[in-house]
């Protein structure tokens, strides 16, 4: 298994933080990056959506769903295709004096014998850079929440 892991201060309580991201159109809201058929539910257990994006000039469509959710501590997603890459995504969010630290942690598992491990470390480096701007977003529309 290979995994990425990366932090971001947010100047939001962890509340405000959570409940932001909760919504998977705010959390995933990614350049490069659409989303359709979002269903969301009140708890956030089961919102789901599909992922659309480019890699290596492919099309890929993908599911995404929250199977975990912990008020206002975690958010376990889980994201399907018809690739062998299905990263499971940990998002963890802990008071930081008056603001939040939120924690991405994406674990990679292909299950293909002799190429998997290269391939996990492959696409779990390929990912940092949309790991970034993902913490980016969330960071700046959730300060940009709690300000109005």
């Amino acid at each position: 298994m290979a995994t990425l892991t990366r932090s971001i201060m947010i100047d939001a309580p962890v509340e405000e933080v959570f409940d932001y991201a909760l919504d998977i159109r705010n959390l995933w809201a990614i350049p490069d990056v659409g989303l359709a058929d979002v269903t969301l539910t009140p708890d956030g257990v089961g919102s789901q959506a599909r992922l659309f994006t480019h890699f290596l000039g492919f099309h890929m469509s993908m599911g995404l769903e929250y199977l975990e959710v912990v008020r206002p501590e975690k958010i376990v997603a889980k994201v399907t295709s018809f690739s062998p890459d299905r990263p499971m995504w940990t998002f963890t969010f802990e008071p930081a004096g008056s603001g939040t630290k939120l924690t991405v942690l994406g674990e990679w598992h292909i299950a293909v014998p002799a190429v998997g491990k290269p391939m996990e470390d492959m696409v779990a480096g390929s990912h940092k850079d949309f790991v970034q701007t993902m913490l980016t977003n969330v960071k700046a529309g959730a300060e940009k929440a709690v300000a109005a």
